[in-house]
């Protein structure tokens, strides 16, 4: 069968790559974030530069809870966001976004991590290597790219109108798994970056 011979010759690939990831250049070289291994550059985390010696990202053990099993209960009160925040995410910070909704806008509690990356190729990475982590768990934040380099998140639960702890494990999980390659200039500016 032809599609058992393909996957033969992809495995023996894959299994090269994996003995020998230098007859690849080091900025085309990806790691998926919870497999530790090579994969597709779009459902990875890039490497932060050319040095062969990045550890391995930190995992995070907790999980997303399903939204569809999330009732109002589910709301991080507004007063213990910016709290949360400063105790393990000190790259985010809460913010509002507008609800349109029955002639009237409505502000929403969120989170977000505003940063300047080196250049438009590694903003790119960063926001396919968010993608993929929010993709696997299924948790979806807003991206906004804009001026070619400067990235903004922003978390919050759709479903609720607000923030819960899925935010907060998915910017933990955002923080712990992508190396950003930042702009030399904007992390002199914020030395909390710096992993």
């Amino acid at each position: 069968d032809d599609s058992i011979e393909i996957m033969f010759y992809i495995s023996q690939f894959v299994s090269v790559l994996l003995i020998n990831p230098s007859i690849i250049p080091k900025h085309r070289l990806f790691y998926h974030s919870s497999l530790s291994r090579i994969t597709n550059p779009f459902l990875c985390r890039a490497m932060s530069s050319n040095d062969s010696s990045n550890p391995a990202p930190q995992v995070t053990t907790a999980k997303c809870e399903p939204c569809a099993s999330l009732d109002k209960s589910a709301l991080i009160p507004e007063d213990k966001i910016a709290s949360r925040l400063e105790l393990s995410l000190p790259l985010w910070k809460t913010t509002t976004i507008s609800k349109d909704g029955d002639d009237q806008k409505q502000q929403i509690p969120a989170i977000s991590r505003t940063f300047t990356a080196k250049n438009f190729q590694c903003a790119l990475d960063s926001l396919n290597s968010f993608g993929a982590i929010a993709e696997r768990e299924g948790h979806h934040p807003d991206f906004h790219l804009t001026g070619y380099r400067d990235m903004t998140i922003v978390l919050f639960t759709h479903k609720l109108w607000g923030v819960t702890e899925n935010d907060l494990i998915l910017a933990k999980m955002f923080d712990d798994e992508v190396d950003v390659v930042y702009s030399p200039k904007w992390l002199r500016e914020h030395p909390e970056a710096k992993k």
